[in-house]
């Protein structure tokens, strides 16, 4: 152990020899999209271009990576969204394994498909986007033998989720965004239309937000014979995304509802198990996991304060503002085949806890699916044309959700056409798609990667 820290130590110190056996390889990517209705509440932008690369640098048994993409929205105005999903420095020999940096945690590797924000941060570029964010902090992985291993995650440093990003200016709330989901700017009071002024009291970005502590375990264990992997995980850490307090008011001066918003960090509790089981051709994921933004772990981590919400409730014809912290479990199935020329997986999400959460909750989106079956497939004709379906229905709520997209390369591979489409059909207003079924598109774009 020792001298694998100060191998470890070593390799800190000389980051900046790792340059060569250097690889970057990335993308450069122009769409447009066309919406196929005309949503109450929508944004300018209707192409974007975007540019996202990775890095990798190897050396001692040692690797450097980084990943990044910066996408711009063409308009009279041009708009921005930066996204690093993963940069860090990595050593490891035959027993350890430790990681510094932002980096993914696959511990939970159903939530991807089904687009939570629970563990890793979804990117936020766009609604249907399984992209995700890593966490800031320090990994360690210790393999006892060859069947357990065991992961610690600690971290100081929290950086929340930055897309989709919301600007507010002379009482209105925007966004680059062309799906996010935007307050709204009118409500009734007392049967008089009223409009809406936002007021957003920003914490000290510091000490209010980026100085939050994490910490989680991982203990796995496998059988080789079997083809099986059973693991367990814990974390305490913050929300991914900073939450709403606010507080509403009749501003009888200007004829209008004031509304007063206070982003806070929010600590919660996310843990689970997960079973992985090779059938053949088919690997089967199996997980039931449990998020609980109520748990609180000891003084030295900084959660909301609870008992200042009580009173800050408003409702109106329109929205409702009522703090409501909600324990939400899941558990998940899937079973996914790859075999080159084709792709396939079949998937199941049920909701075990009550959600209360509705859709015009201003502090929380409510659950985003109750019992939901989702099957997706890519079948390539050719090296250079293949198609992808992908199909999620939830039970209860009877949600749609539709993603298709062909694909025609050419240069060798090194370009290629995309046309697509996403729609969504939502029939019942507590349900979270709701909000985006008005967001039914087609889109074209153009890819070079390089």
């Amino acid at each position: 152990m020792n001298n694998f820290i100060k191998r470890f130590t070593l390799l800190c110190l000389s980051i900046s020899s790792l340059s060569t056996l250097a690889q970057l390889d990335g993308s450069i990517t122009y769409e447009k999209f066309q919406r196929l209705n005309d949503p109450a509440k929508k944004s300018e932008y209707d192409d974007w271009a975007q540019i996202e690369g990775n890095y990798e640098s190897k050396m001692w048994n040692a690797k450097v990576y980084g990943e990044f993409a910066a996408r711009a929205y063409v308009s009279k105005e041009a708009a921005f969204n930066f996204s690093a999903p993963e940069a860090y420095v990595e050593f490891k020999d035959d027993e350890n394994r430790i990681s510094v940096g932002r980096q993914l945690l696959r511990w939970n590797e159903n939530e991807d498909y089904w687009l939570l924000n629970t563990l890793n941060p979804n990117q936020g570029f766009y609604l249907l986007s399984e992209k995700k964010e890593g966490l800031v902090g320090i990994q360690y992985d210790h393999k006892f033998n060859k069947n357990i291993n065991f992961s610690v995650f600690f971290s100081y440093f929290f950086v929340p989720g930055l897309n989709p990003s919301l600007e507010v200016e002379d009482g209105n709330i925007t966004s680059r965004s062309e799906w996010v989901r935007l307050p709204p700017k009118y409500t009734v009071l007392e049967g008089n239309l009223l409009p809406i002024y936002y007021n957003i009291n920003m914490p000290n970005i510091y000490n209010d937000v980026v100085k939050n502590k994490s910490l989680g375990f991982r203990l796995s264990g496998s059988n080789e014979e079997r083809n099986a992997e059973i693991s367990a995980f814990f974390i305490y850490k913050p929300q991914n995304s900073l939450q709403m307090n606010a507080e509403a008011r009749f501003d009888q001066d200007n004829d209008r509802v004031a509304v007063d918003a206070s982003p806070l960090v929010n600590h919660h509790l996310f843990y689970g198990i997960q079973y992985k089981q090779q059938l053949g051709d088919v690997q089967m994921v199996a997980s039931i996991d449990m998020n609980d933004p109520t748990a609180t772990f000891g003084n030295d981590f900084k959660v909301v304060d609870f008992s200042r919400e009580e009173d800050k409730t408003f409702e109106s014809d329109y929205f409702v503002i009522e703090p409501n912290y909600e324990k939400e479990s899941y558990a998940s199935i899937s079973f996914n085949v790859n075999q080159g020329y084709y792709m396939f997986s079949l998937n199941y999400i049920n909701l075990l806890t009550n959600n209360q959460r509705g859709s015009d909750d201003f502090f929380s989106d409510t659950a985003k699916w109750a019992s939901a079956l989702g099957m997706r497939g890519r079948y390539y004709f050719t090296d250079f044309i293949n198609v992808m379906g992908d199909l999620k229905y939830d039970f209860e709520r009877e949600d749609i959700i539709l993603k298709a997209e062909a694909t025609y390369a050419f240069w060798a591979g090194s370009a290629s056409v995309n046309l697509g489409a996403e729609l969504i059909k939502s029939p019942k207003k507590n349900s979270y798609w709701s909000a985006y079924r008005a967001n039914d598109t087609i889109y074209s774009s153009l890819r070079f990667a390089f």
